[in-house]
């Protein structure tokens, strides 16, 4: 039987899923999925060098994400939490 990850938002709905390995590549299916992440809790992730050009992560939990090397490049960050991320060469 096939695992999925699941993305979630912070009230705990399921925004997206998918069968994957890694946060970051389930992140990836939903940004090419054209997914909402509004909202999502990526309390933690690990997102080294993902691109998140473009992405609506509005109100997103990013507590201690690490995105070093990211593409947030026309990102919507508006209210989300990035304290303690690794924001260490993100565009």
């Amino acid at each position: 039987m096939e695992n999925k990850m699941q993305l979630k938002n912070w009230l705990g709905n399921v925004i997206f899923e998918s069968a994957v390995e890694t946060v970051q590549m389930l992140l990836i299916a939903a940004l090419a999925s054209g997914a909402d992440l509004l909202g999502a809790n990526l309390y933690g992730a690990n997102l080294r060098g993902a691109n998140l050009r473009g992405a609506n992560l509005y109100g997103a939990n990013l507590y201690g994400a690490n995105l070093l090397g990211a593409n947030l490049y026309g990102a919507n960050l508006r209210g989300a939490d990035l304290r303690g991320a690794n924001l260490r060469g993100a565009d």
